[in-house]
């Protein structure tokens, strides 16, 4: 849940940031760009969160 949670503030900020720079130069490609990249950045940062969380437990098993 917190990687779902942290992946969609990054692809909240990375879609602020394109409609921010939408309206300052009047076209629709950056809003579009950023879209896309943030989409890709939320699922990177929703993985990592998510593999910090479980697999702190994870390893500590193995090793037993």
């Amino acid at each position: 849940m917190v990687g779902i949670v942290a992946g969609a503030l990054v692809l909240v900020g990375f879609i602020g940031l394109g409609l921010l720079l939408t309206s300052r130069v009047a076209n629709a490609v950056p809003a579009v760009v950023l879209a896309i990249a943030g989409a890709y950045a939320a699922w990177l940062v929703g993985v990592i969160v998510y593999g910090a969380v479980r697999g702190s437990d994870g390893q500590e098993a193995q090793q037993r």
